[in-house]
């Protein structure tokens, strides 16, 4: 088994794993995928702020 094999069958599995995920229970799943959204989003706000005050230092 290649490993481009091995991309597509964890791809396929992750696909079928969130559709019988939001099958069984959509209001537990939306709400899991909110946090983790908000979690990325939260990440990579505070990446920019933290890269931005970095570069500024720079500057100075």
């Amino acid at each position: 088994m290649n490993f481009d094999t091995v991309k597509k069958v964890l791809v396929y599995l992750s696909l079928a794993f969130v559709v019988v995920s939001v099958w069984r229970d959509p209001s537990a799943s939306a709400g899991a995928a909110g946090g983790f959204l908000h979690s990325v989003g939260g990440f990579f706000s505070a990446a920019i702020d933290k890269g931005s005050a970095f570069l500024k230092g720079l500057a100075k």
